[in-house]
């Protein structure tokens, strides 16, 4: 499709939409439903043959994705330097991002994006760097020269918000470092871990230099705005589900929200009484 083409004939838009632009958020990728993915998070685990049904949904309702950044400088008037010019804009645009760094956006989400064209944004802890089960800075490089884009997920992948000043700050400032000195390039994006995101965590994000945070508050996004919203893909997610959330239908944002604001409040109180758990991710198993 070429920039600006119009949406397909055949394709029907919701006659009410939600404002905002989707930015769907991905964690791991198994080849098979034979494939081990960890317990605690087999829910937010999809099948490569999923992903690349979205891939193809997006192309046939006369999506385009475009990377993060460049959606959030549009939002803010400023659009950034690598955006093309023309009418490019016109066409309904979309964000794809993953989450952890895990080695499966390499080896299974990377060849279905170059196949398909398309751009998506990795958010990695800079601690898993090159650990079983995680992107090594050859693969993150690799990815990055193919037109990948990589931010900040935080070092290690624990709860913000509890954290005192020092240690969040801490957080966030070397992962920055540690991103920007490996990539060559600036680092404006922050991922909180678990969605666990509070005003704090956003003005501790900002004072070491990240544009916004995204969160996983699963909603269309109000680009240029301090906190992105992002789209939560798991393995119940159809493609129906994915087409009516692509095209901005309230109903299955709504039906989130709502389950979301149920588990939001008893989540928190939990929280407060539970240590923070280790770093989360794909463990190789032991064979």
């Amino acid at each position: 499709m070429v920039a600006g083409q119009l949406v397909p004939a055949a394709f029907k838009y919701p006659r009410v939409r939600l404002a905002g632009v989707p930015i769907f958020l991905y964690h791991g990728l198994i080849d098979s439903e034979e494939d081990a993915a960890p317990a605690r998070e087999r829910n937010y685990w999809i099948r490569g043959t999923q992903f690349k049904e979205h891939l193809d949904q997006i192309r046939q309702s006369g999506y385009r994705v475009w990377p993060l950044e460049e959606l959030w400088h549009e939002g803010r008037g400023t659009p950034s330097t690598s955006a093309s010019q023309g009418n490019r804009w016109q066409a309904p645009r979309v964000a794809l991002t993953f989450d952890d760094g895990l080695t499966s956006a390499y080896e299974i989400a990377y060849p279905l994006l170059l196949e398909a064209g398309i751009r998506a944004d990795f958010f990695v802890n800079t601690a898993s760097i090159g650990k079983p089960g995680f992107l090594s800075w050859v693969q993150i490089l690799e990815m990055q020269r193919a037109g990948m884009s990589f931010q900040s997920h935080s070092h290690d992948h624990v709860y913000l918000t509890w954290l005192p000043a020092s240690a969040l700050e801490g957080q966030l400032r070397d992962s920055k470092r540690i991103l920007e000195d490996g990539l060559g390039k600036p680092v404006d994006f922050l991922s909180v871990p678990y969605g666990d995101l509070n005003g704090r965590v956003i003005h501790a994000a900002r004072y070491v230099g990240y544009r916004a945070v995204c969160s996983s508050w699963s909603w269309p996004a109000r680009l240029g705005a301090p906190v992105v919203g992002r789209v939560v893909m798991n393995c119940r997610t159809t493609i129906g589900d994915f087409r009516r959330l692509l095209t901005g239908s309230p109903i299955p944002y709504v039906a989130r929200a709502a389950r979301a604001c149920l588990i939001y409040f008893p989540k928190r109180l939990l929280l407060r009484f539970r240590p923070s758990p280790p770093p989360s991710g794909y463990v190789a198993p032991v064979v």
